[in-house]
């Protein structure tokens, strides 16, 4: 589902913890986002709020919690690996970011032959072809 996008407000139908929030709001600001984009910055924003809650793992602050009965046998809970998914988790973020940020520069950029800099590259390319050619 895409969801709908509204500018700096959730997305519908979806509840971002604070950093998704800010994240959504700084990303919409510029107004309407093509479909996959938005569906991108979703789960950028599902991604940046994972990042706090394993933070807060990391940092001591949010472990599991049982209630064990009185007459209940003990419980030992080992949590691991939270740091490997941390780095998982922010490589994903940055590689969403990146798609992001390509797709939302294609709208902006101009034609390759209107590009600064597009004049070099021409010449570069026919340099190198007259190069190689036996005939040079």
């Amino acid at each position: 589902m895409t969801p709908t996008v509204t500018r700096n407000a959730e997305p519908e139908g979806v509840t971002l913890g604070p950093s998704g929030q800010r994240l959504w709001a700084a990303m919409t600001e510029g107004g309407q986002l093509a479909p996959m984009q938005a569906v991108l910055l979703l789960e950028a924003c599902r991604i940046a709020d994972r990042l706090d809650k394993l933070d807060a793992q990391l940092r001591g602050e949010d472990w599991l919690r049982f209630e064990a009965s009185e007459d209940g046998p003990e419980v030992t809970v080992i949590v691991d690996r939270a740091l490997s998914e941390a780095r998982q988790q922010a490589t994903a973020l940055k590689q969403i970011v990146a798609e992001l940020r390509q797709t939302t520069s294609r709208g902006k950029q101009k034609p390759a032959a209107d590009a600064k800099g597009a004049g070099i590259a021409d010449l570069t390319a026919r340099i190198a072809a007259r190069r190689a050619s036996p005939s040079a």
